[in-house]
């Protein structure tokens, strides 16, 4: 048995092209992530790194590294010969046709029989890396298929969803969460729909996604609110158009209105910032009235609406304050609550990691430099 370098990997992947946008840092790809895939045979973006291929007298072996992007997958297709899957880092979906959607983790390992049609692919928010290692056939290592359509790779999603942990669920909602009010803040409105998209496939509800948009005009105002609310209800239509239900959620609750608004506002300011709020701002001082407009009307009516926690309210403020120029001490005092709540440094870091993929590496580095200081401090 030899090996030696691969000459023949088109056929596995399709025609690779220049070398594109690479993973991020944080995505183990354990070997280079390589060339970019292209040639119709992967929905979203992947990337192959063709490694060797193990020589023997009946069937050699191709051996690739594949890298894919959240939501990215192969076509339908099938291997007659058969193929073996080790995943490496991330999260992916492997489905047989007629069968259930299977999650691949680390370390898992999948054998795809010999003629068995299948895809496979990463999860809705998280990245997926793979080797595959594929014997050789006289019919060719690959036969392609269709496109894996939306409503295919949406069981992958419903498997996800109910077999994830808490803990796991709940950053997921916060990365959606943090990507919507970036792109909102931005007014990115195409990538802010597709983004709504992600947020309700990975079980956010209507309500929850509107109350993200109606908190954000707090921040960044009416304009960009109102222009993600209209960004929202095409993207529900448009989901609607194409059989997908989306699930509406609860409306907010009553507020109890025995306590005066700006006594409530207060209260709840005290609440997040971990500490009795005693008298003014400097700038509470010089305009009264926007003290009163802050405690009254952001943390009385906005923040007392119970469609989402003061974690995930925290988390749209973060992810907006940081797609904004020029407001590092609104950002530090929010950071700060965060902490005060619970976050943990390491869950605030990857929330900023959707800056960057949303806003750009400046904005995300200069966030970080205020999250640092706020953790040194």
């Amino acid at each position: 048995m030899t090996l030696k370098l691969p000459l023949y990997f088109l056929l596995l992947f399709g025609t690779a092209g220049l070398v594109g946008q690479l993973p991020p840092a944080e995505v183990n790809t354990v070997f280079p992530a390589g060339q970019m895939i292209s040639g119709g045979n992967f929905t979203g973006t992947a990337w192959v790194e063709r490694l060797l291929v193990v020589e023997d007298e009946q069937r050699p072996v191709a051996v690739g590294n594949v890298t894919f992007a959240p939501k990215a997958r192969s076509n339908w297709h099938h291997h007659p010969a058969g193929q073996s899957l080790l995943a490496l880092d991330g999260l992916g979906y492997y489905q047989e046709r007629g069968g259930p959607v299977r999650l691949l983790r680390k370390g898992e390992t999948v054998q795809c029989p010999p003629g068995v049609e299948h895809w496979h692919g990463a999860a809705n928010s998280q990245w997926f890396v793979q080797l595959a290692m594929t014997k050789e056939h006289p019919d060719g290592r690959v036969i392609w298929g269709e496109p894996v359509t939306d409503e295919e790779y949406r069981q992958g999603i419903a498997v996800e969803r109910v077999s994830t942990d808490s803990l796991a669920s709940t950053d997921d909602r916060y990365r959606h969460i943090a990507t919507v009010a970036s792109l909102t803040t931005l007014g990115d409105l195409e990538r802010l729909q597709a983004a709504l998209g992600d947020a309700l496939d990975a079980g956010l509800t209507v309500n929850e996604c509107k109350e993200v948009l109606v908190h954000l005009y707090a921040y960044t105002g009416f304009p960009r609110s109102i222009q993600g609310l209209r960004t929202l209800m095409a993207a529900v239509e448009d989901r609607q158009a194409r059989g997908i239900q989306d699930e509406m959620g609860p409306e907010a609750g009553e507020v109890d209105d025995s306590v005066s608004r700006y006594e409530r506002g207060r209260a709840t300011l005290g609440e997040l910032i971990g500490r009795p709020v005693e008298g003014r701002s400097d700038y509470g001082d010089f305009a009264p009235v926007i003290d009163v407009f802050l405690k009254e009307h952001l943390f009385a009516d906005i923040f007392g609406r119970d469609v989402l926690t003061y974690h995930e309210r925290e988390i749209a403020t973060i992810g907006a304050l940081s797609s904004m120029e020029g407001v590092a001490p609104m950002l530090r005092g929010h950071l700060g609550i965060a902490l005060n709540l619970g976050f943990t440094a390491e869950q605030l870091s990857a929330v900023l990691q959707q800056i960057e993929d949303t806003a750009g590496a400046d904005a995300a580095s200069t966030a970080r430099e205020v999250l640092a200081e706020v953790v040194e401090g």
